[in-house]
């Protein structure tokens, strides 16, 4: 199995412990504890390459190497890494972000406590994508297959904070969109939606909760910590070439 290979290669890596997806593993290689391997997006649209390791010439080497099987249409790599990179596999922009976790185990008393000033709501809540509106990074929505389950706080009959839970392959449970009302900020409904979920989440058997932010959120980045959360690494992603470009053979 190609995920097992990168398990063996990075133990304890909790990217490649649960933030991966193996149905969409296409290729991978392995060099001592230097790892990559490329994947597909959901829609097939695009092939991205991802490497971890320490030596950003051991992981440029990796990335040379998928990218001559098959044309790579983005590239995610440790932050600091992406700038050592060849020329060819540096994108023109690119987004920083943070992988956060919490093991099931670790779940704070206060989390705890903090889950009951949210309730769980219905899937397809039309209120869900009103607040979402207010959010520049949301990307999942109501009516999304993929979600288990939204919680949110209500003040007045209305929406104020939400945020919404997926399931990884790994069977880790994943935050997504996480929105407060702009008027409602600052007064800890953020906490609330996320602890309603870590707990439920766990409650339901989940090993980890995982969640992935803008790695320059300062306020996403206190929000977390406060939960419970870990940063578990910071990472640049950036797009190389559109799947629709051509490629000089």
């Amino acid at each position: 199995m190609r995920t097992e290979a990168l398990q063996i290669a990075r133990p304890g890596d909790p990217f490649v412990e649960w933030h991966l997806d193996p149905s969409r593993i296409e290729d991978v290689i392995v060099d001592g504890d230097h790892v990559a391997w490329t994947r597909l997006r959901r829609d097939g649209s695009e092939r991205w390459a991802t490497a971890l390791g320490d030596d950003p010439d051991r992981m440029a080497a990796l990335l040379l190497n998928l990218d001559s099987r098959a044309a790579v249409d983005g590239v995610t790599v440790p932050a600091g890494v992406h700038g050592r990179l060849p020329s060819s596999l540096r994108a023109p922009e690119t987004g920083h972000w943070s992988l956060w976790i919490m093991n099931a185990s670790d779940v704070p008393n206060r989390t705890q406590q903090r889950a009951a000033a949210a309730s769980l709501i219905g899937v397809d809540d039309p209120r869900i994508n009103e607040l979402l509106r207010h959010s520049a990074s949301a990307h999942v929505f109501a009516g999304d297959a993929s979600v288990v389950r939204w919680a949110g706080v209500e003040r007045g009959g209305h929406l104020v904070a939400v945020a919404g839970q997926e399931v990884e392959p790994t069977g880790a449970a994943h935050i997504v969109s996480v929105c407060t009302d702009p008027e409602f900020r600052g007064q800890g409904f953020g906490r609330a939606v996320c602890s309603r979920l870590v707990v439920a989440a766990v409650e339901s058997g989940a090993k980890a909760v995982v969640l992935e932010m803008y790695a320059a959120n300062d306020a996403g980045r206190a929000l977390y910590r406060s939960v419970g959360f870990s940063e578990a690494g910071t990472y640049q992603s950036g797009l190389l070439r559109r799947p629709s470009d051509t490629r000089a053979p």
